[in-house]
Order: C-alpha cells, then sequence, then structure tokens
C-alpha cells in the first residue's frame, strides 16, 4: 500500500469501540490559567427533560397536590413506601432517589430545584445545545472544551466522553476522544502487534504537521489523540476492576460508565472532565408517582443508584471531585390527560462532591398560577452557567469566566464551603 492510500485509511478507521474525536486545528491556542491539580469533573446529563417537580417534590406547597392530582408524590410518611423522602420540612427526594438521601443527610449534596436559563426553549436539541455551550448561539464549541483549552494540563487523558457521541459540552478546539467502554477501545488485534502499530501510527502522524498544511495538522491532531488515547487506556483492564467500600454499581449503561469513569479518575491519567448521558426522561405519558414501577421511578432508580455507587467507590477521593447532574428543561406543573408531563421550564440539578455546601440552594418561585411562568411552568430562579460559575472557580479554580462563559455575568450561587 502506497503512502496515500495508507493515510486516507487512516483517516476513516476506528478503533474498537471508538465514536468521535473533537477538535478544530485552525485556531491558535492560548492558555491563560492553571488547571487545579488533580481536580475532575463528571458531568452526567439527562436528556429528555427531567421532571423536577416529582424529583425534588415540594410537598409543603399545598398547589402541588392540586396541580397533580393523579401522579404527585405523597407528603412524607413512615408508613408509605412511594412518599418523599424528607429533606427540610418542604421539600422531599422521589422514593426511588434513595440512595442519594445519606449523601444529602452527610452535607456533601447540594439540590437545586430551580434551575434554567432566561427565555427557555423547549425543544430537546435547542435547549441541549444552549445548555452544553453555555450561550445562545448554534455555532459555538462547549463549555468543557473551552475551559480545556484555556487551562494548561499535563494528563495523558484530560477528558473523555463515555457514549455514542461526543457531547457537544466537549466539542471545539480541543481533541477530544469518545468511546462506549475502555474495554472496547482498542485496534483489535493482539497486545504483542498493537504497541509496534501505535509507534509506527505516531511517528506517521507526528510527521504530517511539519509542513504547516491545515488538513495535515488536522489529522495529525485527531490521530495523535486517538493514538494517545490508545496507549493510556492499554493497562487499564476494565473488565476485573474491584471497586471499593462495598461499592456496587448498577449492571446497566450508567452504571458501568461510571464505573469506568472512576477507574480512569483513580489511574492516574490526569483525567479533569468525564461526561455520561443518561436517558429515559421524557415522560410525555404514565410517568407514574411514586411507584417504584412507574416510567420516572425506573429512570430515577437507575440514576441515584449510579451516582451512590460511583460516590461510595471513590471514598476520600470524592474530596477531589465534584459530581454534576443536568437536563435541558422541566416539565408542565400540571399533569396532562395522559397521566404525565410536557416540556417545560426549570427543573431540579444537584451537585455533590469536592467540598460542596449542601442543602437546598435557589429561591421557590411558588406553584401559584400566578407565579408560574406563563401560568404553566415552574419559574427558574436559578442560571444553570452560575452552577457552572462556582464549579469553574472554586472547584477547578480557573480564572477565565468571561472565555469560558461569555456573555454571562457571573452571580456566585455558594454551593462550596
Amino acid at each position: 500500500m502506497d503512502r496515500r492510500k495508507f493515510l486516507q485509511k487512516m483517516m476513516v478507521m476506528s478503533a474498537g469501540g471508538f465514536a468521535a474525536l473533537s477538535g478544530n486545528p485552525f485556531s491558535p491556542k492560548i492558555k491563560l490559567s492553571h488547571a487545579a491539580e488533580g481536580k475532575s469533573l463528571v458531568v452526567l446529563f439527562q436528556r429528555g427533560g427531567c421532571d423536577g417537580l416529582n424529583t425534588c417534590v415540594p410537598f409543603g406547597d399545598a398547589n402541588y397536590y392540586a396541580l397533580r392530582p393523579t401522579i404527585a408524590i405523597p407528603a412524607p410518611s413512615d408508613t408509605d413506601p412511594t412518599s418523599a423522602i424528607n429533606l427540610d420540612g418542604f421539600f422531599g427526594l422521589h422514593p426511588a432517589l434513595q440512595p442519594l438521601a445519606p449523601i444529602f443527610d452527610s452535607g456533601e449534596l447540594a439540590i437545586l430545584p430551580t434551575v434554567h436559563y432566561p427565555n427557555g426553549s423547549r425543544s430537546h436539541f435547542d435547549s441541549q445545545l444552549y445548555i452544553e455551550s453555555a450561550a445562545r448561539s448554534r455555532s459555538i464549541d462547549g463549555w468543557l472544551n473551552r475551559f480545556l483549552y484555556v487551562t494548561p494540563g499535563s494528563g495523558e487523558m484530560r477528558a473523555v466522553g463515555f457514549g455514542s457521541d461526543l457531547p457537544h459540552s466537549l466539542r471545539g478546539r480541543v481533541t477530544v476522544s469518545s468511546l462506549q467502554s475502555i474495554s472496547a477501545f482498542n485496534l483489535g488485534i493482539p497486545d504483542a502487534d498493537s504497541g509496534t502499530l501505535l509507534s509506527n501510527l505516531s511517528d506517521v502522524y507526528d510527521e504530517l504537521s511539519q509542513d504547516g498544511r491545515a488538513y495535515r495538522d488536522l489529522l495529525n491532531r485527531f490521530g495523535g489523540r486517538m493514538v494517545s488515547d490508545l496507549n493510556a487506556l492499554r493497562d487499564i483492564d476494565a473488565t476485573n476492576y474491584q471497586p471499593e467500600n462495598g461499592a456496587v454499581y448498577p449492571n446497566n449503561t450508567t452504571g458501568r460508565q461510571l464505573q469506568q469513569v472512576a477507574q480512569l479518575i483513580k489511574s492516574g491519567l490526569g483525567l479533569e472532565v468525564a461526561t455520561v448521558s443518561i436517558g429515559g426522561w421524557d415522560t410525555h405519558s404514565s410517568q407514574g408517582g411514586g411507584e417504584l414501577s412507574g416510567r420516572q421511578a425506573r429512570a430515577h432508580s437507575s440514576f441515584a443508584g449510579s451516582i451512590a455507587a460511583f460516590y461510595t467507590d471513590m471514598g476520600a477521593r470524592m474530596d477531589d471531585v465534584v459530581f454534576l447532574t443536568c437536563t435541558e428543561f422541566g416539565r408542565t406543573a400540571a399533569e396532562n390527560g395522559s397521566a404525565g408531563t410536557d416540556h417545560g421550564y426549570a427543573s431540579t440539578w444537584f451537585v455533590l462532591g469536592g467540598g460542596v455546601q449542601g442543602g437546598i440552594h435557589g429561591d421557590w418561585p411558588g406553584l401559584e398560577e400566578s407565579q408560574l411562568r406563563d401560568g404553566r411552568y415552574l419559574d427558574a430562579t436559578v442560571d444553570y452557567r452560575d452552577i457552572f460559575g462556582d464549579i469553574l472557580t472554586q472547584h477547578l479554580q480557573s480564572n477565565n469566566l468571561n472565555l469560558v462563559l461569555p456573555g454571562h455575568s457571573y452571580t456566585p450561587l455558594g454551593l462550596f464551603g
């Protein structure tokens, strides 16, 4: 095979389990601040629009029960397993979120029940894009990629996205890999041969950038990132990984991916950012109340069980980790005629670990018709970009908010003690 054909083949080659690489070679690199050494951020995105009112349940607001006569979560009760888990006498957790209750009780879980952004969209695509870009634009890159771009880091694998596609939050000028699993991210050849091949590929990709032509630089960066990540993951045995502290991950995609995030953080590769997605939140019908067989309850069970297992597995390492959950929007305050809820406005986000100041954060706007946005939706009192701002400044110690959160006037929320 001649050199041209080889390079053409390598342009379309994908390693087993490889999903995407993000990066743009046409922009000069600038680095303006240093990453907080040893700190990591894990972002779990609830795609589909999670109903926040049945997540962090405002049982102290009587209007909640008037709006949801069949799907409301009952007020806390020692004898009703479908009732809310009491948090502070006004708010409670959906019963399927019980694995998160001990973390809340320990003071290391912050719950924000009214998160969104001004003039929010009720389109899944648009709202996910706006949140993951942290800007009201269809063309801007992702906020996590911008953080990596302006922040020097020396880790072998600074960021990774788990899933079939790289989320918009990690797309941009810094090249980032996406993978389905660690064990599937390989060349599909014996280990004895892969080291030689990776070394040869590295030489080829290094050579490509020498003449300065943009497409060669592009191939150099994408190929180099793939080779680097393949090398970094070669010695990580995900199959035989043993979680610590008695942690048991759910046997589902989210559980398995968060287990691998924990393993990567522990491996010393310098992982700063990891993203995972979980679906099942678009509950237009048969949403269910507090019954654990309901649609939302099943999704909550996977969600909470996976987070709690990660938290337990990490143990004292959680001092250096922040775990953020987010969703593109909430649901209508009133249930619909199909015992479900439609696309809404504000929803519930969680932040835990890393010196987080636990408790309920954000003012409660109320559920009276006059207090609802457009008479239908729970209003927002927390801008999601301020959550990002607290994490960036207090945990990741970034001083470049004007670049990572462009056009936003950051107001601290006090999420960190």
